[in-house]
């Protein structure tokens, strides 16, 4: 079930890049990041999102709205031109989070007549905090 349903996640993220190439925009390799299991302890964990502008003009991301204050997206602030490559990089914070599976959303707003672009990111962050109980047990 789970095979299948990557399988028509992949069908849509090249069904909407084709979509987004043919009416120009930024089209991005990839819209999903997967930091799979990572240390709940180890900070900061930035991943990149590369896109190219596939319009013939020149396109400006206007904001990006993270679903949480944990991610932190950093954008280009300046135009875009066409045929540029280009990333958006987004750093996941898991100090102060609790262990567990995440996922979460950056909202791109993208100026001109151009839909947003929704980038997402999940994982899972482990304790790994080595168990402190004792050898012996105390009698």
């Amino acid at each position: 079930m789970l095979k299948r349903a990557a399988i028509l996640l992949a069908c849509l993220v090249v069904f909407i890049a084709a979509l987004a190439g043919e009416r120009g925009g930024l089209v991005f390799t990839d819209t999903i990041h997967d930091f799979g299991d990572i240390d709940a302890r180890s900070g900061r964990n930035t991943c990149v999102f590369e896109f190219v502008n596939a319009s013939d003009s020149a396109i400006y991301i206007l904001g990006a709205l993270s679903s949480c204050g944990c991610t932190i997206p950093e954008y280009p602030h300046e135009a875009i031109q066409p045929g540029q490559r280009a990333t958006v990089r987004v750093t996941y914070d898991t100090i102060g989070r609790p262990p567990g599976p995440f996922q979460k959303s950056i909202h791109l707003t993208i100026g001109g007549a151009h839909p947003p672009i929704i980038l997402r990111i999940q994982g899972t962050a482990v304790d790994t905090t080595p168990n402190q109980q004792p050898l012996i047990p105390f009698r």
